[in-house]
C-alpha cells in the first residue's frame, strides 16, 4: 500500500506543479498555442488556407500491483507531431480540394511489455496507447482530398492510416484499446492505422442528408512498418490490397432529445495470403507457422457508435457522451476473434472547468478458440500441463482480457491537456496465470 501511495504522489504532484507552473505567462488558459500566434502571422496565415501543426503528447504509467512482473517501474512514452493542413481552394483557387502532410517522431518504453505481460504471450492491449511501431520518425500523412457534387462526393488519395476514414472512434482514454479504431489493435500485419502510413485511395459518398457510404482500396506493405522505413514511398514490397467499405448513419434521434448521434457498419477484405492460426493444408494441428495452411484472404466486419446522451441547456457542447465498438474477424487467419469496447465520459461536470471531462471505460479481447487448440496441443506434446508455466517451453494458453480505465481530462487551455487515470488489466495477453494489474498513468498534450 505504501508504494501505491507514492506512486500516486508522484503522479498527482507532478501534475500540481504543473499547475503552478501554467499559472504564469505565457501559460494563460485561453492560450491556443504554447508558441503563440506569431505576432498575429499565425491567424493571418490560418486566414490564407495554411493551418500548422506542432505538438507532444507524453504518456506516463507506473504499475500499483499486479502483472506478470510487480517489481515497481515508471516509464514513459511520447509522440511528436510535425504537420501542415492546407486549404488549396483559398491558396490556389482549387475549389472544395484539402491537402495534408505530417510526420511523427515515437520515442519511450512500454510498461505493459516491461512489466504487465507475459513476454510469451504479450498484452493485447496497452497501458500506453501512443506506444508502438518503432521508435523513429515516420511520414504519417500526405494525402489531398477533393469534393465534387456541392460536397456530397468525396474523394482522397496518398499516403494515409486507415481509421482516418474508416472504423474510426473517439479517443478519451490512455489505454490503447478504448483510444481510437479497434482493428489495428487486433489486424495491425495488415491494417495500419497512424503513425504508420500506406499508398491508398478513398471514396465518400453523402446520398442523404444523414447517410453515406465509403469504399476504399489500400496497399499491402509490411515495408511500411518497419522501423527503418518511416519513409518508405515505393510499392515494390506490397503483398496485396485491402478494401474496406463502411455505411455511416448521423441522425439526431428523439429517444436522445435530437443531439447528435454517428452509427457505422463497415467491412473489409485484404488479398494478402494469409496463414491459419491451427492447421496445416492436411487439417493437422501445426505448431510452426511456415508449416501452416496459407489462406488468400483476411476479412473483418465491425460496428462503431458515437452518440451524446445529455446537454447542458446554455451549453449543448456539455453533457454525457457514449461510445461502442465491436470488431469481428475471421477465424481461420486471426489470434483475436472478437472484441468489445463500449465507454462514457461528460465533459463539463464542473461549471467553472467546462471544457473538462471525466471518463470510464470497458475493453473485452476474445481469443480464437482455434488458437487455444495449438497452444493445448504445443503443451501435451512437451508433456506439460498449467503447474508447469515457468517452464521455457510452456505455450501460455490464451483466453480474453479486460481493460478498464477511469480518467479525469484537465483542459488547462487549448495548448494544455493532463489526464491523470487508473487502468486495470484483467488477464493480459489473455493468460489466466498473469496476476490482475492496477496502473496509474498520466497523459501531457500540449499544442505548440
Amino acid at each position: 500500500m505504501k508504494q501505491i501511495v507514492n506512486k500516486f504522489t508522484v503522479l498527482v504532484t507532478s501534475m500540481l506543479f504543473a499547475q503552478a507552473a501554467f499559472a504564469n505567462e505565457p501559460w494563460s488558459q485561453d492560450r491556443q498555442w504554447l508558441l503563440g500566434d506569431w505576432n498575429g502571422n499565425r491567424q493571418q496565415l490560418e486566414q490564407q488556407g495554411y493551418k500548422f501543426n506542432i505538438s507532444f503528447i507524453n504518456e506516463s504509467a507506473a504499475n500499483l500491483d499486479g502483472g506478470y512482473n510487480d517489481d515497481s517501474e515508471i516509464l514513459h512514452a511520447s509522440q511528436l507531431t510535425l504537420g501542415t493542413q492546407l486549404d488549396l481552394e483559398k491558396i490556389a483557387g482549387w475549389n472544395d480540394t484539402q491537402a495534408s502532410i505530417s510526420v511523427t517522431k515515437r520515442d519511450g518504453q512500454s510498461l505493459s511489455a516491461e512489466r504487465i505481460s507475459d513476454p510469451r504471450a504479450g498484452q493485447f492491449s496497452s497501458v500506453q496507447e501512443i506506444y508502438g511501431r518503432g521508435q523513429s520518425w515516420r511520414l504519417t500523412q500526405a494525402w489531398i482530398k477533393k469534393g465534387f457534387l456541392d460536397k456530397t462526393l468525396q474523394f482522397k488519395i496518398g499516403r494515409m492510416g486507415l481509421s482516418e476514414d474508416f472504423n474510426g472512434s473517439h479517443c478519451e482514454f490512455q489505454n490503447l484499446m478504448l483510444c481510437g479504431g479497434q482493428l489495428g489493435k487486433t489486424v495491425g500485419s495488415i491494417w495500419y492505422n497512424g503513425p504508420v502510413s500506406q499508398w491508398g485511395l478513398n471514396v465518400k459518398y453523402q446520398f442523404a442528408p444523414e447517410w453515406s457510404i465509403a469504399a476504399g482500396i489500400y496497399e499491402i506493405n509490411p515495408e511500411n512498418s518497419l522501423e527503418n522505413r518511416g519513409f518508405n514511398l515505393t510499392m515494390d514490397e506490397t503483398e496485396g490490397a485491402l478494401i474496406p467499405v463502411e455505411l455511416a448513419w448521423k441522425p439526431k434521434l428523439d429517444v436522445f432529445n435530437g443531439l447528435s448521434g454517428e452509427y457505422k457498419i463497415g467491412a473489409f477484405y485484404a488479398t494478402a495470403d494469409a496463414s491459419d492460426v491451427k492447421t496445416d493444408a492436411n487439417g493437422e494441428i501445426a505448431l510452426q507457422a511456415n508449416a501452416r495452411k496459407i489462406h488468400d484472404h483476411k476479412s473483418s466486419i465491425w460496428l462503431n457508435a458515437q452518440q451524446q446522451l445529455t446537454a447542458k441547456a446554455d451549453q449543448p457542447n456539455r453533457g454525457l457522451f457514449a461510445s461502442a465498438n465491436f470488431t469481428y474477424n475471421d477465424k481461420a487467419t486471426t489470434t483475436v476473434e472478437s472484441t468489445q469496447q463500449i465507454a462514457f465520459w461528460y465533459k463539463g461536470i464542473l461549471d467553472n472547468r467546462p471544457n473538462d471531462s471525466i471518463g470510464l471505460g470497458f475493453a473485452r479481447f476474445d481469443v480464437n478458440d482455434r488458437v487455444r487448440d495449438r497452444q493445448n496441443y504445443s503443451n501435451e506434446v512437451n508433456g506439460l500441463t498449467a503447474d508447469d508455466y515457468q517452464n521455457s517451453l510452456y505455450a501460455p494458453v490464451q483466453y480474453d482480457e479486460l481493460n478498464i480505465e477511469l480518467n479525469y481530462t484537465y483542459q488547462w487551455s487549448p495548448a494544455i491537456m493532463l489526464r491523470p487515470n487508473l487502468q486495470y488489466v484483467h488477464q493480459a495477453g489473455g493468460v489466466k496465470q498473469v496476476d490482475d494489474a492496477w496502473v496509474a498513468g498520466l497523459t501531457m498534450r500540449l499544442n505548440f
